[in-house]
C-alpha cells in the first residue's frame, strides 16, 4: 500500500520511535473467552475482551494463536448488535473485513474511535452492525509485532501465502464462533480493502479446491483494489517495483526483512500534530502539517504513483491546503496509529502478483464462482482493478465507482482511503455495500 515510500524508507534507520504495541501472544496464561460462545477447541485464545460501543452494539477482540511461531497470532474482531452481553441478535448476514497494508483493522475501519476525531459511530463496521450484519475482521500477525523488536529473522519468508493462510484459519474460527453464538454455520462475504483484496481473491480461489460444503467464502467484495489491472501502465508500475523490492529484501538480512513504513507514517502524523507550522524534515519546504496532508493527497505528477489516499484541495504545485472528503484531523490521527512493521516479502509477492508474473496466487482464480462486488474511488485505483473479476468464472459481478469531481480533476477526487474515512462514505460507499450484501443473502454458488 505504501509503495511510493519504499526507496525513501530503505535509507531510514529501523529505530524511529513509535508507541509500544501490546503483543498478546506473549501472555503466559491464555484467557478463555465466553464472548458470544466458547472458543473452538482447535484454536487457542491468548486474550479476549469486550467493549460496548453504544446502541446495543459490542466490539469483541480475540487474539488467536494460528501456529507455533512467536508471532503466529492474529487479532480477530467482532462487531455485532446484542440482546444482552454475549447474546447477539439474530443477524441477517455476515461479512469478514480484511484491512490494508500496513493497517490495523480498527485504524481503518473504526478510525473515529481510535483517533477520537469525529462521531464515534461513523465507521463501516458500526454501520453494518446497526443493520444487523454480523461483522468480523482480522489484524494480520505482523501488525502485532511491537516497535521494539530487533530480530526480524521470522519475517524472511512471511509473504502473501502466510497472510492468506492466517485469513483462512481466521474464517474457520469465525464460523465456529458463529455456531456457538447461535448464528449458524453459514459462509461469510469477505471484504478486502486495498491489500485485503489481494488476500481475498487468492483465498476464494484456493477454496475452489475444496468440496462446496467445506468452503467459507460466500461472496467477494474488493474495496478499491484487486489483483489484476486493466490499464497496462498500472500493471507496469508494479513490474518496475519488483526488482527494487527484491534488492531491498536481500540488502541486509534479517534487518531488511522488515519494512518500517508504519513508523514513517507515525513520524509525519506526530510532527503534523505537535509541530504543525515548522518546516518538514522530510518534505521541505513544506510545513509538517502540509507534509502529512501531501502524503495523503500526492498525485502521479508528484510521486509517480497512479492513485492517492485521500482527495484534497491542491494548488498548482500539488501542495494541499486541506482535504476534500475526509476530515484533516482524522487523516492525521490514523497516520499516528499505523503498525510499525510489515514484511518486505509481502511487497515482493504483491509486485509479482500485480505485474502478472507466474505466481501461485492466481493459480485458482479461474475457479471462483462466488458473486463479486468491486467498489472503486475515481481518485484511487478504481476501474483499473475491476479487471480482476475477468480472471474468475463468476457470472455475478457488480462494479461501483465513486466520482465526485469532473474527469479532469481526478487527481483531487474521492480516493482510496476516503472509501472508509470520508464524511459521506456512508451514503457513497457503505450503503451500496450493504444493499449488495442483502441482495445476496440467499447466495448458494
Amino acid at each position: 500500500m505504501k509503495t511510493i515510500l519504499r526507496a525513501l524508507l530503505a535509507l531510514m534507520p529501523l529505530s524511529i520511535g513509535t508507541a509500544c504495541l501490546v503483543l498478546c501472544a506473549a501472555l503466559t496464561l491464555p484467557l478463555q473467552a465466553n464472548a458470544g460462545g466458547p472458543a473452538p477447541a482447535e484454536f487457542k485464545i491468548m486474550y479476549a475482551d469486550r467493549t460496548e460501543l453504544g446502541d446495543g452494539i459490542a466490539h469483541y477482540r480475540y487474539d488467536v494463536a494460528m501456529g507455533p511461531g512467536k508471532y503466529d497470532v492474529v487479532r480477530i474482531h467482532r462487531i455485532v448488535r446484542e440482546k444482552r452481553p454475549d447474546k447477539p441478535v439474530r443477524t441477517l448476514d455476515a461479512v469478514m473485513l480484511l484491512p490494508g497494508n500496513p493497517n490495523f483493522f480498527e485504524q481503518i475501519f473504526m478510525a473515529p474511535m481510535v483517533t477520537g476525531v469525529g462521531e464515534p459511530d461513523h465507521s463501516i463496521v458500526v454501520f453494518l452492525a446497526a443493520q444487523d450484519i454480523d461483522v468480523w475482521g482480522m489484524d494480520y500477525g505482523w501488525a502485532l509485532v511491537p516497535a521494539e523488536e530487533t530480530d526480524f529473522s521470522f519475517m524472511g519468508e512471511w509473504g502473501l501465502a502466510k497472510d492468506i493462510g492466517h485469513a483462512r484459519q481466521a474464517l474457520a474460527f469465525v464460523r465456529s464462533m458463529r455456531v456457538a453464538s447461535g448464528q449458524g454455520n453459514g459462509r461469510l462475504h469477505v471484504l478486502g480493502f486495498s491489500y485485503g483484496a489481494m488476500i481475498a481473491y487468492p483465498l476464494a480461489g484456493e477454496e475452489t479446491l475444496l468440496p462446496r460444503g467445506l468452503r467459507s467464502v460466500k461472496g467477494l467484495i474488493a474495496l478499491d483494489f484487486g489483483v489484476k489491472f486493466g490499464v497496462p501502465s498500472d500493471r507496469e508500475f508494479y513490474c518496475a517495483l519488483a526488482p527494487l523490492d527484491e534488492a531491498l529484501l536481500a540488502s541486509n538480512p534479517p534487518d531488511s526483512y522488515a519494512n518500517s513504513a508504519g513508523q514513517f507514517f507515525g513520524l509525519l502524523g506526530y510532527l503534523a500534530t505537535y509541530s504543525p507550522d515548522e518546516e518538514s524534515p522530510v518534505f521541505p519546504p513544506l510545513t509538517n502539517r502540509q507534509a502529512a496532508l501531501f502524503l495523503g493527497t500526492s498525485t502521479e505528477l508528484v510521486t509517480g504513483q497512479f492513485w492517492h489516499f485521500v482527495g484534497g484541495y491542491l494548488d498548482e504545485f500539488g501542495v494541499p491546503s486541506s482535504l476534500r472528503f475526509t476530515d484533516d484531523e482524522l487523516w492525521l490521527g490514523i497516520m499516528g496509529t499505523t503498525p510499525p512493521w510489515y514484511p518486505v516479502r509481502v511487497d515482493v509477492d504483491g509486485d509479482h502478483f500485480l505485474c502478472g508474473d507466474d505466481t501461485p496466487f492466481d493459480d485458482h482464480l479461474a475457479g471462483i464462482t462466488v458473486p463479486i462486488l468491486h467498489v472503486g474511488a475515481k481518485g484511487g485505483v478504481s476501474e483499473s482493478a475491476y479487471a480482476s473479476a475477468a480472471f474468475t468464472a463468476s457470472r455475478d459481478v457488480t462494479t461501483i465507482t465513486v466520482q465526485q469531481l469532473p474527469d479532469e480533476a481526478e487527481g483531487q477526487d474521492f480516493a482510496h482511503a476516503d472509501t472508509a474515512l470520508a464524511r459521506d462514505a456512508e451514503q457513497l460507499v457503505w450503503w451500496p455495500i450493504l444493499d449488495w450484501i442483502l441482495a445476496h443473502r440467499a447466495n448458494r454458488p
